[in-house]
């Protein structure tokens, strides 16, 4: 009887093949008439949040006029949303607040304290002069 192999589907990656962005929705809110909207509504008449569109072919855009504060919410692959509050920024300050938001992640932000970081424990384990024996410890 001949050995046949198993077929086994990719695992998608980033950096192997093709490139995910992790940030695949941009839902823009904002208020027709609220002055906190403002500078949100110059950067739509200007045609500056077209052109961001175009750059950002990937990333698919919803403009939605709704009563309140203006805001930006980002949607990610993990699943994760983050909203950002945009109100009374001007429109030079929302470019840099969509440019910031869409290059994230999406994970939750983290101080990172150690110069590896892995997802394996190490083989050897973890090491120290109190592990070892006290007949094995250098004496000075």
């Amino acid at each position: 009887m001949p050995v046949k192999a198993i077929a086994k589907t990719s695992i998608a990656r980033n950096g192997i093949g093709a490139f995910v962005l992790p940030c695949h929705k941009i839902s823009v809110q904002y208020c027709n008439w609220g002055g906190s909207s403002s500078g949100l509504r110059q950067l739509l008449k200007s045609g500056k949040m077209d052109s961001i569109a175009s750059q950002k072919s990937g990333v698919v855009f919803d403009v939605v006029k709704r009563v309140g504060h203006p805001k930006l919410i980002f949607h990610y692959n993990n699943s994760q949303k983050q909203e950002v509050d945009i109100a009374n920024l001007e429109a030079s300050q929302i470019v840099e607040k969509l440019n910031e938001y869409s290059q994230r992640s999406g994970a939750p932000l983290f101080k990172f304290n150690h110069k590896v970081l892995s997802n394996n424990d190490s083989v050897r384990g973890i090491w120290s002069p109190m592990h070892a024996p006290k007949s094995h410890r250098h004496k000075i």
